[in-house]
């Protein structure tokens, strides 16, 4: 069973997204990602955070065979 525990800033930018605190801190601010403050602190739900990086996802081109080593 997944329990969908609520992430910190550091806990979701350095695990999940592999990014530093300061950038997510930046695309909250920017409205890209949901959260949700509590007091002062903020958290993220892990859904939003892959729900963002599934959004983000570029898919591959096809290119014929030769092309691949």
């Amino acid at each position: 069973m997944h329990i969908n525990r609520p992430l910190s800033i550091a806990e979701a930018a350095e695990r999940l997204l592999g990014i530093s605190p300061y950038t997510l801190r930046s695309w909250l601010r920017q409205g890209r990602i949901p959260y949700h403050r509590l007091g002062r602190r903020i958290v993220l739900d892990q859904a939003d955070v892959e729900a963002f990086l599934a959004g983000c996802r570029v898919e591959a081109r096809n290119r014929p065979a030769e092309d691949c080593p």
